[in-house]
């Protein structure tokens, strides 16, 4: 059956033509290098900034409705490709610390924004892993985030977690503790179910873990459960890959966020995976065979009911995956990030919250009363322009009508050369309302957004950008 996914998804993937891609200069590195477009501009181009410009004026400015996110840097281990800031091993001293600070950042940036709560419509506790506390810490943590957010209107609210975190009496009591606070999906830090890979990824669950996990969420009545896998980890054979996928579409899950392995520097911190693809480069999968797991992933998921409703996301139903991603990404909502490495963007303006494994320094920001903003950028024209195309067209469709009201332009004009371009190779389909991928569009959707960007943050400097190669042979 293995060899038969796979001959057909060699056969279905000739269609996109890749190699004339790679040809094209379209893909970085021929395809070897990748750059997941999460937001734009890309976190990891921000300059030093305080919190100044987040919060002066601001009833003042345009606001869209808010979401919110919290950030729990405690792991039980540092996994390889994390490229986030992560305290493993940590004391309970050390977490019921950083739950003072955090509340105390909660209370500032409510008093700041001027209310008594701050209304979300959709919330996302990442991390890190934010089931890493104890149970009461859990609790402690839920009811401050509860004084200080009002969620009367919100649609989801939704917890990564890690899956030893979830076994026995104590994890039992933190799906309790989760349920009885209103959380009501949970993403599970799967990444694989191979036990093999999860111990090269580092890893601190096994694949027994993994389905006592998942089955302890079942028992306590979670009714929306996500995992998340991750496909080109080194070592990693198309075999291999097409056997945990065919095992994951028989999980008892709703569904899972299906992710290339990420090696450029995404975070704050450069993940271990860095350092092994400079000192190993052979021990990586190649471009072409992470293409074919690519592939293989979206052919076994939607044969089995798995549908990529937002990119790299794949449900059983749409109203599943996260509101949180689907909010700020589609729908460009506002965010209120509280926590070490947390983001925000409010009114026009994005902010990073200190990134330092050193707590302390994230501490100082708020016993000095304030939020721990030190990276952000006050956004221009150029900038809402691009991410009010990018980011929808990435991960849904751009709708022509709501462009022109937040940008006042035609997007079709603004972005003449690059859909032509586009339109041309089959990638960008146009009707009479949006804009939107095809599939073809859609399996290289990182890099078809990353040429929507402003030159100066291109990812890769030796990309050519559509836009400018078209008016080179103008």
């Amino acid at each position: 059956m293995v060899t038969d996914w796979i001959k057909r998804a060699q056969a279905e993937l000739r269609h996109y033509n890749i190699d004339e891609l790679k040809d094209s200069g379209f893909l970085a590195g021929r395809g070897e290098k990748f750059f997941p477009v999460i937001g734009y501009p890309p976190l990891t181009m921000y300059r030093d900034m305080d919190e100044t410009p987040l919060f002066s004026n601001l009833a003042q400015r345009r606001r869209d409705p808010l979401s919110a996110y919290l950030h729990v840097p405690f792991c039980p281990t540092r996994c390889t490709y994390c490229h986030w800031i992560t305290k493993t091993r940590s004391k309970s001293s050390e977490v019921d610390m950083y739950i003072d600070y955090l509340e105390r950042e909660m209370d500032l940036y409510r008093t700041k924004m001027g209310v008594d709560a701050i209304k979300v419509k959709s919330v996302l506790w990442g991390g890190g892993t934010p089931t890493y506390p104890e149970p009461k810490q859990l609790e402690r943590l839920l009811s401050a985030f509860h004084r200080h957010f009002d969620l009367s209107e919100c649609t989801q609210f939704s917890v990564e977690a890690e899956p030893t975190t979830l076994l026995g009496e104590d994890g039992l009591a933190r799906l309790r503790v989760m349920k009885d606070y209103g959380v009501d999906r949970i993403s599970l830090g799967v990444q694989s179910l191979d036990d093999q890979v999860l111990r090269t990824m580092a890893r601190a669950h096994d694949h027994r873990q993994t389905l006592e996990s998942i089955a302890n969420m079942r028992a306590t009545g979670f009714d929306n459960i996500f995992i998340d896998l991750i496909y080109g980890y080194p070592g990693q054979t198309i075999e291999q890959l097409t056997a945990e996928m065919l095992a994951a579409v028989t999980l008892d899950v709703d569904g899972y966020q299906l992710y290339r392995l990420r090696i450029k520097q995404h975070g704050d911190r450069p993940g271990k995976i860095v350092d092994q693809f400079q000192r190993q480069p052979d021990r990586f999968v190649q471009a072409d065979a992470v293409f074919l797991m690519k592939y293989l992933g979206i052919l076994i998921s939607e044969e089995h009911g798995y549908h990529e409703y937002q990119r790299r996301v794949f449900a059983r139903k749409p109203h599943m995956i996260s509101h949180y991603l689907r909010d700020w990404c589609c729908g460009l909502h506002d965010v209120v990030g509280v926590g070490v490495s947390s983001w925000s963007n409010l009114g026009g303006v994005f902010t990073q919250n200190i990134g330092e494994h050193d707590l302390s320094k994230y501490y100082s920001y708020i016993d000095a009363g304030k939020v721990s903003v030190n990276r952000g950028k006050v956004r221009d024209a150029d900038d809402e322009l691009r991410r009010s195309f990018i980011l929808p067209l990435k991960n849904s469709f751009v709708d022509k009508a709501r462009f022109r009201a937040r940008t006042g332009k035609d997007a079709g004009a603004v972005f003449a050369a690059e859909l032509a371009w586009f339109k041309d190779n089959g990638m960008i389909v146009e009707d009479d309302r949006r804009f939107q991928l095809s599939a073809k569009g859609g399996f290289f959707a990182d890099e078809v957004a990353t040429q929507f960007f402003n030159k100066q943050y291109m990812p890769f400097a030796e990309v050519p950008r559509v836009a400018d190669w078209v008016a080179d042979t103008a």
